[in-house]
């Protein structure tokens, strides 16, 4: 399974994958949402991906993100 971790960085947010970043994001909201249009493209591929935030569990059905 593909995972896509929000994290905070010095200058703002970043979507990781594997410790990689894989794009830059001025807000957590634009970070979250460029990983869940990732997690559908994959998904419509059928790659099983998903969305966490870092420090929050990637299980349930919020996408990890917290209550």
């Amino acid at each position: 399974m593909i995972v896509f971790d929000i994290v905070e960085e010095p200058y703002g947010w970043a979507v990781r994958r594997d410790e990689c970043m894989m794009m830059p994001a001025t807000c957590r909201e634009a970070a979250i949402a460029a990983a869940e249009q990732m997690v559908r493209a994959l998904g419509s591929q059928g790659e099983p991906a998903q969305v966490q935030l870092a420090g929050f569990s990637a299980a349930g059905s919020n996408n990890g993100m917290p209550d």
